[in-house]
C-alpha cells in the first residue's frame, strides 16, 4: 500500500513517519467510498521508499532527529532515570530488602520510591543499598553525612 509522508520524526527507538493513506469503507447502505487516514508508523518495519521515487523528493519532508547532546551530556554521558526501588528479599538472614537506582539490572518492576523514600528505607535494619547501580555511593553521602565522603 502506498501513502503520503507528511512528517518524519526520530525518537530514541528510531525513526517514526506520519503516513497518510486512503481506505476503502463500506457504509450501512453497502456503498464502498474511501477515506483518508493519518497515522504514525515505525520505520523500516512499516515504512520504506516508494520504488522509483527520487530520493531527493522526501529532502522536503519535515523531518525532526533527536536534538544534540549539550556539552554536560557529552562529557558525563545521558541523564539516568530518577528514583529508588526497594526488592524485599525472602528468607530470614540478616538482609531483609535491597535499594537500587530505577535502571539497575537487578531491580524489581516496582514503582518509584522518591530520595526521601529510600532514606526513610535505607535507615531500617536489615536493608542496604546496591552497590553495582551505585545506590550505596549515591545515597550513603545523604544519610552519613558527606564528611564520609574520602575516607578510606
Amino acid at each position: 500500500m502506498a501513502g503520503l509522508l507528511w512528517e518524519r520524526r526520530q525518537l530514541p527507538g528510531g525513526w517514526v513517519y506520519l503516513v497518510s493513506f486512503d481506505l476503502w469503507i463500506c457504509d450501512e447502505d453497502g456503498v464502498m467510498t474511501t477515506a483518508s487516514t493519518r497515522m504514525w508508523v515505525d520505520a523500516p518495519g512499516h515504512a520504506r521508499p516508494v520504488d522509483g521515487v527520487d530520493p531527493a523528493a522526501y529532502l522536503a519532508v519535515p523531518t525532526f532527529p533527536l536534538p544534540a547532546p549539550d556539552s554536560v551530556e557529552r562529557q558525563l554521558g545521558p541523564k539516568r532515570p530518577a528514583g529508588w526501588v526497594l526488592q524485599p528479599l525472602p528468607g530470614r538472614g540478616p538482609d531483609r530488602a535491597v535499594i537500587h537506582a530505577v535502571d539497575c539490572s537487578d531491580a524489581p518492576d516496582q514503582t518509584a520510591l522518591t530520595w526521601v523514600q529510600a532514606l526513610d528505607h535505607a535507615e531500617r535494619p536489615g536493608v542496604r543499598l546496591c552497590v553495582l547501580c551505585g545506590a550505596a555511593h549515591k545515597l550513603t553521602p545523604l544519610l552519613h553525612g558527606f564528611d564520609t565522603i574520602g575516607r578510606g
